[in-house]
């Protein structure tokens, strides 16, 4: 059973809410709060908003659940680690971009490139991947594909686990992701 499932059965059976109350608490479908509490399809931000509220957990508790649900605990741990020591920005000569979404992702990458004296338009031809929507990928401006982390990982030979835990440590804070890992541990989950 997924922990955000779990997380919010609980709630629901301490609050004396039934998943078909709290539809129409939230003026949803009850078939589609089903789909988004048992993981069949993705809670939004405008779901969390309606969600907090009434399951009375802050927005950092529900990422943490999620996160803990959507990523191996390895990958949280190693999130963690870099998030507290992140890498020196890196300049790639002739690289026009110098704003950054994903300051570790990128960071990272453009050493591993710059080690293998390739540019990103170089690595894009390598891994057969458009150019433009890699770029943005590694900026962090695109969510990174599970495509992309196959090809990055085999050419740059370094692990997938290691390109998601720097896509998850840029996208939230250190607080929310040691909430993931404590979730883990206490759950006794995806050990």
């Amino acid at each position: 059973m997924l922990i955000v499932t779990k997380k919010i059965e609980e709630i629901l059976l301490r609050k004396g809410l039934s998943k078909y109350k709290l539809s129409q608490m939230i003026n949803y479908k009850d078939s589609n709060l089903n789909r988004i509490i048992y993981g069949k399809q993705s809670m939004t931000k405008r779901t969390k908003e309606k969600l907090m509220p009434i399951l009375e957990v802050s927005e950092e508790e529900l990422e943490s659940w999620i996160i803990a649900d959507k990523y191996h605990k390895e990958v949280i741990k190693k999130s963690i680690f870099v998030k507290k020591n992140p890498p020196d920005a890196v300049e790639i000569p002739q690289q026009k971009t110098k704003v950054t979404k994903s300051p570790i992702l990128t960071a990272k990458i453009d050493k591993l490139i710059l080690e293998k004296q390739l540019s990103r338009t170089k690595l894009s031809k390598l891994i057969e991947y458009d150019q433009i929507t890699l770029n943005r990928m590694i900026l962090g401006a695109y969510k990174m594909s599970d495509t992309v982390i196959e090809r990055l990982s085999e050419f740059l030979e370094i692990s997938k686990d290691d390109i998601k835990a720097w896509v998850l440590a840029d996208k939230y804070s250190l607080e929310v992701l040691y909430m993931a890992w404590d979730v883990c541990n206490t759950e006794g989950y995806n050990t």
